[in-house]
């Protein structure tokens, strides 16, 4: 299966249900993401995790396996393919609230002390409670045939004997150790995250992000969307120093800061969390792909922020050069050297580009937009547009609307 089925398949899964999805090819090496890092977290997680591959590896095709670990927490697991050993792993999820009797349970069942159950508890509540087994093997089904068409599956339920049968404790890792190593972990990757975003490079940044959310660690608050959004509102200012390193005006980055910082606010749920993380690191990198300015002068980056900031108002050369106290001929000569474009151009650039905005998502007349952008004759901006994008502003607006309603069909 293509990484892009996969990703598709799992985000639908984390949307709609909250509900973990791993594709797996053998020899299974790291089982860890299949259960959000459980077993990492308890003592001989090696062998637990051994285990477990070993109940996976049994599996045959054209069954879906649920199975429910000592924890009493399910799994369901197939092969989509006849001809291939790979194997597709959904959960963990929960059939029953965490309530005191499950808590209980647990307690009964592995001999946990208050710390133990305490330390356990936080993992616990990053599963979904799915009750509908018939729902879930219902969408699974849907799934499988949607990668591998044609084939019918049976249920079965998978016997945990095994795990009972062994000696070694299903009991959670020292607090200290799990909090410490999943720590490192996530700091570790901060440094990497703010390079991506500084460079403006969204799949290498997603990819850590994704990383980054994979790792389990104990929530802060007990309120797991609360934990969420607090999580995120620190995200959001990582992600803004790492946008700041490009030499961006802060004017920008406060702007898309608060927006998000609304926006984080008005979340709730954590698969709409989830997405907005995401959302975030995508709006920081194109940030950062249209207005870093690192690389030029402070001569040539601060006129570049003045036009950005005064695109409705007369921009000429001698008032740029009047701004930055430098003769217009200095710099002209420094704006094309370090550009490769002239000042004129620039601007035009800018402004048609701004316009693009309000042609997308206003019903504002064309002239009405070019004014908006500071140019005043419509023949100027229809010739400016035409020579920037390709066609004119009319044809544009009408091609969009088209592609929208075809979108809609």
């Amino acid at each position: 299966m293509n990484h892009t089925t996969v990703y598709f398949i799992k985000r639908l899964l984390q949307d709609a249900l909250s509900l973990n999805f791993n594709y797996l090819i053998p020899p299974f090496e790291d089982l860890s993401a299949v259960d959000i890092g459980l077993r990492r977290g308890l003592k001989s997680s090696e062998e637990l995790y051994r285990n477990f591959r070993d109940i996976l590896s049994g599996a045959e095709h054209n069954i879906f396996y649920l199975y429910s670990d000592r924890y009493d927490i399910n799994y369901i697991f197939c092969l989509p393919y006849p001809d291939r050993k790979d194997l597709i792993v959904v959960g963990p999820f929960l059939r029953s609230t965490i309530d005191q009797s499950f808590i209980n349970f647990l307690i009964e069942q592995h001999h946990l002390n208050h710390t133990e159950i305490e330390s356990i508890r936080g993992l616990l509540y990053h599963f979904p409670v799915i009750d509908d087994n018939f729902r879930l093997f219902s969408i699974m089904s849907d799934i499988i045939n949607y990668i591998s068409p044609g084939h019918d599956f049976n249920t079965r339920t998978v016997d945990n004997s095994p795990e009972n049968d062994m000696n070694t404790p299903y009991v959670p890792a020292d607090d200290y150790t799990l909090n410490m190593s999943s720590t490192e972990e996530r700091y570790a990757l901060e440094e990497p995250l703010l390079q991506a975003i500084a460079q403006g490079k969204t799949a290498e940044a997603l990819a850590i992000t994704r990383h980054f959310m994979s790792i389990v660690y104990a929530p802060r608050i007990n309120d797991s969307i609360a934990d969420k959004k607090a999580s995120l509102y620190s995200t959001n200012t990582m992600l803004r120093l790492g946008a700041k390193r490009s030499g961006i005006h802060p004017i920008f980055l406060h702007e898309l800061s608060s927006k998000y910082v609304k926006q984080i606010s008005m979340c709730g749920s954590l698969p709409q969390l989830d997405r907005l993380h995401e959302k975030m690191v995508r709006g920081y990198c194109l940030l950062v792909q249209n207005k870093a300015r690192s690389q030029y002068s402070r001569l040539v980056r601060d006129t570049m922020n003045y036009i950005d900031l005064n695109l409705s108002h007369p921009l000429t050369l001698r008032i740029l050069a009047e701004n930055s106290h430098v003769s217009p001929s200095y710099l002209s000569k420094s704006f094309k050297r370090e550009t490769g474009t002239t000042i004129t151009d620039h601007i035009a650039s800018c402004r048609i580009h701004s316009s693009l905005h309000l042609l997308n998502t206003t019903n504002l007349p064309i002239q009405e937009i070019a004014f908006y952008v500071g140019i005043e004759d419509y023949n100027y901006y229809t010739k400016i547009f035409k020579k920037v994008i390709g066609c004119p502003p009319s044809e544009y607006r009408k091609n969009l609307k088209n592609k929208k309603q075809n979108e809609q069909v």
